[in-house]
């Protein structure tokens, strides 16, 4: 069997930093290939803007008949919908945060690709139950035998914790600096804890909501904006860290969050994250449909009682760490990705 894993056209895969689709995929190869499955990243690199993958996608066939392989896997929506109008069959993981909600014209475009991308794939992989719900119930629909619910995955072995130098004051934050992650929320909750640091880290695409973000947080020496690191250098911050604090509402099944936990880190956030972070066992879950001031407090209690009780977390860090190892291990994700291929290239009896 050979698998074709279709980029996006806009990162290289594995990225050099930031960029969730593009490590999926590199983790999803890695894992294949440690099950003797013959994988081939398909990819070509523009200049790195969002327009990249509709020229990568209007190349696509192209390339396709170029390598043949007898699974074609991909993973945005604009590359899956090129594969239609192309009557190139596929399999779709979809990683779209437009589940969680849409505004505006431009992300109503997208989630209409999205959808129609899960509809027409042979067979669609939705990270989460919920979503595979919604899957069946939007228009056009995805028919429900063709649903299989498949996590992100992560490396177990990379991530470690340092619980030598976790002294209960160091928060972590991960992901891109934009208001939609939300970062003002987690600096208003942590700039009244005692002690307390705020270290985000992820590249800054909006310096004005940086400086923002530190100034709600009490300035410089309690919210630090790390900016884009190396990945060796964001396994020694979740190492080090207490806590990760997680208080965007967008994303699907966040891979931050689930390094986190790899890492023996408890995870702060809100409801949408109740499909990863079993809720008061690993993590404390503030309910997203509470206004931003009560939000902002409950972020604020949870990180307080956290910070101060050295047995919670190290308890609740254990908690994540084993359903990291149960259910996220790339292996396994592999393994039950390699299922799912090999159900289509059985013939029916």
């Amino acid at each position: 069997m050979k698998v074709l894993l279709l980029g996006s056209g806009v990162l290289p895969v594995p990225p050099p930093g930031w960029g969730a689709v593009e490590r999926a995929i590199d983790g999803l190869a890695r894992g294949l290939q440690s099950l003797d499955v013959e994988v081939q990243v398909v990819q070509r690199i523009g200049s790195g803007r969002p327009i990249d993958e509709y020229r990568f996608a209007l190349a696509l066939p192209k390339m396709l008949r170029q390598e043949r392989g007898d699974i074609v896997h991909a993973s945005t929506p604009v590359v899956a919908n090129r594969l239609i109008l192309a009557h190139v069959p596929y399999v779709y993981t979809s990683h779209s945060r437009h589940w969680n909600g849409v505004h505006g014209l431009s992300q109503s475009w997208g989630f209409y690709l999205e959808k129609r991308a899960c509809a027409r794939a042979e067979r669609t992989f939705a990270l989460t139950p919920k979503v595979a719900e919604l899957m069946g119930r939007v228009h056009p629909t995805t028919r429900r035998d063709r649903i299989r619910v498949i996590p992100n995955g992560v490396d177990p072995a990379f991530f470690h914790a340092e619980w030598s130098v976790r002294f209960g004051h160091q928060v972590l934050g991960v992901g891109a600096v934009h208001p939609r992650k939300r970062w003002h929320l987690a600096a208003r909750a942590v700039r009244d804890i005692p002690g307390a640091t705020l270290t985000i880290v992820g590249p800054v695409q909006d310096r004005a909501y940086a400086d923002e973000v530190v100034r709600l947080g009490g300035g410089s020496e309690r919210v630090i904006v790390a900016g884009e690191v190396t990945e060796d250098e964001l396994q020694r911050r979740y190492a080090a860290s207490d806590l990760l604090l997680h208080p965007s509402g967008s994303e699907l099944l966040s891979i931050t969050v689930l390094e986190a936990m790899a890492s023996s880190l408890p995870v702060v956030g809100t409801t949408v994250l109740e499909e990863e972070v079993p809720a008061g066992t690993a993590g404390v879950l503030v309910d997203e449909r509470l206004p931003i001031d009560q939000k902002v407090a409950q972020f604020r209690e949870a990180v307080s009682a956290l910070l101060s009780d050295e047995g919670r977390r190290r308890a609740m860090g254990q908690e994540g760490r084993r359903v990291i190892e149960e259910r996220h291990a790339w292996p396994k994700v592999a393994e039950a990705t390699l299922a799912v291929y090999r159900e289509l290239l059985t013939p029916p009896r």
